[in-house]
């Protein structure tokens, strides 16, 4: 009988741990699925986080990329506003040339007479001059009729190059020049221009020398007095002399100094 109140509390004490045994494992599952569904749980919110790091991030580009939209746009407000201003100057300037172009058209068609008078009247002129240099004058003549017919030439060019004859032909009335070329009879001699006063020449191997006659249009001989004279004058227009006084015969008019 004692025996079996033993053993009935052994089997008892032996339930009691297989109870508490299987409530300890019960306890462990329920634990350990709450593990799992925490650390689900968490993994859950990870994902949730990185899509809304994700999300951030974008919003964050898409804010970046509208305010680098709207400074272009902006940029392209300014320019356009600055090209509607250069198109509108364009159109003034434009107009402006055209203008121009019509006045140089009505310039050129008066000009181009206007050159041929003066060289008619420049060659004129030469002709009921005096006649030294003549065919370097009336070579330039030549030249300037034949510039005024090329097309190559601009038209302020060709006004330049006949305002620099007439320049060179008033020169000519300031100066004083000594010069060796043929005389009417072909012979070499040395000339002698006070500037448009008087023109003499003197013979390279003979003690005659001449001066031009402008009433009848000829040379006249001089007295032989005046060689010396007339070869000082030579040597003072060549640089050769000191300037000094000249005692020489005009034809027509006497003496002069």
């Amino acid at each position: 009988m004692a025996m079996n109140k033993r053993t009935h509390s052994i089997v008892l004490s032996m339930i009691l741990s297989a109870g508490f045994l299987l409530g300890s494992l019960a306890q462990s599952d329920v634990l350990e699925e709450t593990l799992k569904q925490e650390s689900s749980n968490l993994s859950s919110a990870k994902k949730s986080q990185n899509k809304i790091d994700v999300i951030y991030d974008k919003k964050s580009e898409a804010i970046q990329e509208l305010r680098i939209t709207k400074s272009e746009i902006d940029q392209l407000g300014i320019y356009n506003r600055q090209l509607m201003a250069i198109i509108s100057d364009q159109q003034v300037q434009k107009l402006s040339f055209e203008k121009q172009l019509k006045d140089i058209e009505v310039t050129q068609r008066g000009i181009m007479p206007l050159m041929e008078r003066m060289l008619t009247m420049l060659d004129q002129f030469i002709e009921l001059d005096l006649p030294f240099l003549l065919d370097e004058r009336q070579e330039r003549i030549a030249t300037l009729r034949g510039l005024l017919l090329s097309s190559e030439v601009t038209i302020s060019e060709k006004f330049r190059r006949v305002l620099e004859a007439y320049q060179i032909e008033l020169e000519y009335g300031r100066t004083i020049e000594a010069y060796r070329a043929k005389n009417f009879d072909g012979i070499i001699v040395d000339y002698l221009r006070l500037g448009r006063v008087a023109l003499y020449y003197v013979g390279l191997n003979s003690s005659d020398s001449f001066a031009w006659d402008q009433n009848s249009k000829s040379w006249a001989l001089l007295d032989g007095s005046f060689k010396a004279a007339l070869d000082k004058g030579i040597q003072i227009a060549r640089k050769q002399s000191a300037p000094s006084l000249l005692e020489l015969q005009m034809p027509s008019l006497g003496e002069v100094k």
